[in-house]
């Protein structure tokens, strides 16, 4: 008998999924997949174990939930989802109360009832066969490295009802378990459903006891006031991917279809209103030639982030990439905020594009040392945080958070030589294409952005 036991890392939507089970059983669980679920199945298939459970800790906001995707792939597992008082699931699924048990042969998975991140939320209790105590416990949304899940998911009117469940969660559940068991948290480093979440993948009870200020509070009065200081945004694309996994989300066959296109194909697209032309190549490579009114948003896990923000999901989008080989990656990010609509994608990339004769423009990138050389004769627009903002700026920039550009640029100056950054030159590269295809005369970004200009001592705004 061996423990089967794997993390897959969503990164860049910083969610964390896990196989758990026997290979002489030769069953596994898969708790809180992702849409895109073929690491699960390669997995499954290398420890030589049946996916026979598929479970949902919580209904979730950050990104698509992938149990009925994963279940219709694998053909004959149970969906188990935490019982809801409030929310009507669209799908057939085995509704899970305290203390029910899931065995794995050697593992089991009790059930335990953690409500404060979202009404429904439940954790799950790891044990071997034929012992009580548990050995770790996958936590979802409720403790998180560092962290707790946010409680303001249900809107302001209900923020303190569900943050005194939280409260109670943490004090009355996780503060009575030993030090020694493991925690595998669902929301990881760079969540929205947590404030400050650390970039550890696991932790232990132990640890976070003694380092995590939630979990320190002496109060509940103390708790609030961290929560109340800490809370950030929430994304606006939230509400969407609750309806979304509450319902049930879509299945495909194998994932989104986008069409191979020509690139006059392509080019009839990119001239109609019917669709957005999404860039996925890097800052430098779309800087250097692009197709008129495609905004730039690079082929990382950020990827699925920043198209919830920026996007709107009834537009089919049409594709641009590094390389075509790279489609199914590029669709699966595009597919964890919930967006399958694609028109197509241009076959050859831009190299294509431009031997076929097409028109390019161009977005001109400046080093931050030019920048420097220039403040005071340029619009500098910073993209990024309040808190990124608080921290440090460069002298004269404007502040306009990258999800709230396109209702406030009309606080800029569109025949102004214009110059966006961020921390590293990646969000200032879609804030420059929007503003671009907003007709903004010279629109340049900044490569390495914030990152660059501290490291090279550049003069600091506080």
């Amino acid at each position: 008998m061996s423990l089967v036991f794997e993390t897959v890392i969503s990164e860049g939507i910083g969610d964390m999924s896990y196989l758990v089970g026997d290979d002489a059983a030769g069953i596994a669980a898969v708790i809180d997949p992702r849409p895109d679920c073929d690491d699960y199945i390669r997995i499954a298939r290398k420890h030589r174990v049946a996916i026979r459970h598929i479970i949902q800790t919580h209904i979730h906001e950050d990104f698509v939930s992938g149990v009925r995707q994963l279940a219709a792939r694998v053909g004959n597992a149970t969906i188990h989802v935490g019982r809801s008082e409030e929310d009507e699931y669209g799908y057939s699924a085995n509704l899970l109360r305290q203390d029910d048990t899931i065995e794995l042969g050697s593992v089991s998975l009790r059930v335990h009832y953690t409500p404060g991140h979202t009404p429904e939320h439940i954790a799950l209790l790891a044990s071997e066969k034929g012992r009580s105590s548990p050995y770790a416990v996958f936590t979802g949304g409720s403790l998180l490295i560092n962290a707790v899940g946010r409680s303001d998911l249900l809107g302001p009117e209900r923020f303190d009802e569900m943050l005194q469940k939280q409260y109670r969660t943490l004090t009355e559940f996780y503060a009575r378990l030993d030090d020694g068991v493991i925690v595998h948290p669902t929301h990881g480093h760079g969540s929205a459903c947590g404030s400050a979440i650390g970039d550890r993948v696991s932790s232990t009870i132990g640890y976070e006891r003694a380092t995590n200020k939630y979990m320190k509070a002496g109060s509940y009065e103390e708790f609030k006031k961290l929560s109340v200081e800490d809370l950030s945004q929430r994304p606006v694309y939230y509400p969407r991917l609750k309806v979304i996994n509450t319902e049930g989300p879509q299945v495909f066959g194998y994932r989104p279809i986008a069409p191979a296109l020509t690139p006059h194909e392509f080019n009839e697209l990119a001239q109609s209103a019917d669709s957005t032309v999404i860039d996925t190549r890097s800052m430098l490579e779309f800087g250097g030639g692009h197709i008129a009114g495609a905004m730039n948003i690079e082929d990382r896990g950020e990827l699925s982030v920043w198209a919830g923000w920026m996007l709107d999901p009834g537009q089919p989008l049409a594709l641009v990439l590094k390389d075509d080989s790279k489609l199914d990656e590029v669709a699966a990010f595009f597919w964890r905020t919930g967006f399958t609509k694609f028109v197509g994608y241009l076959v050859g990339g831009m190299p294509a594009w431009a031997q076929s004769g097409l028109p390019l423009e161009c977005l001109p990138q400046i080093d931050v040392h030019k920048l420097h050389e220039n403040l005071g004769h340029m619009q500098i627009v910073d993209v990024r945080s309040d808190n990124e903002w608080k921290s440090g700026r460069v002298a004269g920039a404007k502040h306009i958070y990258l999800p709230q550009l396109p209702k406030r640029m009309s606080e800029l100056d569109k025949a102004a030589p214009t110059v966006t950054y961020c921390g590293s030159g990646y969000r200032a590269s879609i804030a420059a294409s929007l503003l671009k295809r907003a007709g903004f005369a010279d629109v340049r970004n900044v490569p390495g952005s914030w990152g660059a200009w501290r490291k090279a001592d550049l003069p600091i705004e506080k």
